[in-house]
């Protein structure tokens, strides 16, 4: 049968496991305004769940046999509301844009349930149904409703329903697919394992937008790229066309992505499944991102390559941080005076949640908002409630008064005086979002705000997992303050960093050494570029010992490679060459001595940016030439 009754909707009672407590009501609202609504959201959110429940509804779906016979007689007398389900993949939304004509409209309401907006649609465009359509967007399910799926399934390993919950990224579906998995066997010590089962069932459902099996390699790929256009993926146009039409990827400044929880889901199978060619397939895109942003000089295309690079460093405790399996549904603005009163409230939350003295706290914040309310950045979620805030002010003669307290004696050296143009430098005071997805998509917002503007970014806090971060960030540590400014038990720690100019190459270099100051394509890494992880770990035996300059004939092991490359770098610190002299020195500084960033280097030794870079990779190629030179 293509279409069939359905019963009454029921208000959720707390912990049904409903997707929203106010989502049903809201979606009543939508029926009872408007002729014609779309209920949308990701593959297994919820949106079948919820069109169920509209009261005394005709559902059609359009994945059954028989449904178009049913949808022909849509415009007849019949009052009760007409749920079309399915309105996916190809032909799909053609299929029902009729109903969008003023001669064919329905007297009753229709929900048509799709996977991504039909307003997106050109057919339903041509349509001319966007002002007649209602959009309801299924959010993501909270942590605490997806934690009861796994106790419904019957999991009591609470390790194993942590899992389900941590894989599902909100998505009941997903969740629930998880368990089915680990009820089958798939270790819970294994989330590969579990992932692959579950991706098996993401693909047949995905089967109904894009037929065949010729994309499936490419949506490996894509999912361990992060973003990725015809070069990185390689399986063509055919299969980049097929990817860019499936409903959980999305088009952005570099390519193709696979939305989270997804993403993530995809890429622990395709890691499980083939750890070779899935760790080769991150460094060639690591390598490819790095050369790009070398090659590349508007900001806001840097700003993306930096954060891919971050992605694709795989260091664990960045990813989880700041790119958690979640679709996080939120905007960041600047806050405005009549935000005070908020901001103080979930500032004292802050407070509250570090252990921080109220009073103390309290009375920082009323100078910070004294000062320039606007330094606040605001996280509101797609209702437009306020989730989470930063400090995150210019550095100018308004707000210096309220930098100082948290820099004290490290105020006049990192801030030299007040400076008055925008986005020279940043300081970040505060930052708090309980939700981990926001909170990631608030510390990004922070990130693209320095990188955009080539921004020096400092950074105060007591926070022992903020401090973890900005050392796994490689941010330069200053020291503690000198007094415990919130009377927490812990001196604040003060960080910077510049992100300005070509440092944010080599600050990517810096977090996986991998890629090379210079890359030369997505082929895999330059001999350069092995050179440089090598005396990125120098002082490291066990990292010494992966490397793949253990093959050649000179460094058969780690001790040789590491006095190799001391006794290489202080030859050629000694040539009678100056090209070749000041590139050794720039190493023998660099790699051998005291820590320090790039920029501050070339300032030392009075080099441009340009011509400091250029000597660097000079002697990174020297290096890798003379290693693998005959003998």
């Amino acid at each position: 049968m293509g279409a069939r009754p359905h019963a009454p909707m029921a208000r959720p009672r707390a912990g049904d496991g409903a997707p929203d407590d106010d989502m049903p009501a809201v979606l009543r609202a939508a029926l009872a305004g408007r002729a014609l609504v779309n209920l949308t959201g990701p593959l297994g959110s919820g949106k079948s769940w919820l069109a169920a429940r509209v009261p005394g509804a005709v559902v059609v779906d359009l994945a059954r046999p028989g449904a178009e016979g049913a949808l022909r007689g849509a415009p007849g007398a019949d009052e009760r509301p007409l749920v079309i389900d399915g309105v996916d993949g190809p032909g799909a939304p053609a299929a029902v844009a009729f109903l969008a004509a003023p001669a064919h409209r329905p007297r009753r309401p229709v929900l048509l349930v799709s996977r991504r907006p039909l307003a997106a649609d050109p057919v339903w465009a041509e349509a001319d149904a966007g002002a007649e359509t209602a959009t309801v967007t299924v959010p993501p399910w909270p942590d605490g409703r997806i934690a009861r799926l796994p106790a419904v399934a019957r999991l009591d390993d609470p390790r194993a329903r942590r899992l389900a919950t941590g894989l599902s990224g909100g998505n009941p579906l997903l969740a629930t697919a998880v368990c089915r998995a680990l009820r089958a066997g798939a270790p819970h010590r294994a989330p590969g394992a579990v992932a692959d089962r579950v991706v098996g069932e993401v693909l047949h459902r995905l089967a109904r937008e894009a037929a065949g099996r010729h994309w499936h390699r490419s949506f490996f790929l894509l999912a361990t790229v992060g973003a990725g256009d015809e070069v990185l993926l390689r399986g063509g146009a055919g299969a980049f066309d097929a990817l860019a039409a499936l409903s959980v990827v999305t088009r952005g400044p570099l390519g193709l992505a696979l939305d989270e929880p997804f993403r993530n889901l995809v890429e622990l199978a395709h890691q499980w499944r083939r750890p070779g060619p899935h760790r080769a397939a991150r460094r060639r895109a690591l390598t490819y991102r790095a050369d790009q942003l070398a090659r590349t000089a508007d900001a806001r295309d840097r700003e993306e390559l930096a954060l891919q690079g971050i992605l694709l460093s795989g260091v664990p405790e960045l990813r989880a941080t700041l790119f958690p399996p979640a679709r996080p549904v939120a905007a960041v603005s600047a806050a405005v005076p009549g935000d005070a009163d908020a901001i103080g409230r979930l500032m004292r939350r802050w407070a509250d949640h570090g252990g921080l003295d109220a009073g103390r706290t309290d009375r920082l914040v009323e100078r910070w908002l004294r000062a320039d309310v606007s330094g606040f950045r605001l996280v509101r979620d797609g209702r437009g409630r306020l989730t989470g805030l930063a400090w995150l002010p210019n550095v100018d003669g308004r707000t210096v008064g309220g930098v100082e307290p948290l820099l004290q004696q490290h105020t006049e050296r990192l801030v030299a005086g007040p400076r008055d143009e925008p986005g020279g430098l940043l300081f970040l005071g505060a930052a708090y979002c309980p939700d981990p997805a926001l909170h990631a998509l608030l510390l990004r917002y922070i990130l693209r705000q320095t990188m955009t503007g080539s921004a020096r970014l400092l950074v105060s806090t007591p926070s022992p997992e903020y401090q973890r971060l900005l050392h796994g960030l490689r941010f330069r540590a200053h020291g503690a303050t000198r007094d415990d400014v919130y009377r927490c038990g812990r001196r604040p720690l003060v960080f910077s960093h510049d992100f300005g100019g070509d440092d944010l190459t080599h600050w990517l270099t810096r977090l996986a050494p991998a890629v090379p100051p210079s890359a030369g394509g997505p082929g895999g890494p330059s001999p350069a570029g092995e050179i440089a992880e090598a005396l990125a770990h120098v002082r490291d035996p066990l990292r010494l010992a992966d490397s793949p300059l253990l093959r050649a004939g000179r460094t058969p092991t780690a001790r040789a490679l590491r006095d190799w490359l001391a006794e290489a770098v202080r030859a050629l610190a000694g040539s009678e060459d100056p090209v070749d002299a000041e590139a050794g020195l720039i190493l023998s500084r660099y790699y051998f001595g005291p820590p320090r960033t790039h920029q501050q280097l070339a300032g030392q030794l009075h080099l441009s940016r340009a011509t400091y870079f250029r000597r660097l990779r000079h002697g990174l190629t020297v290096l890798a030439e003379r290693l693998h030179a005959p003998d």
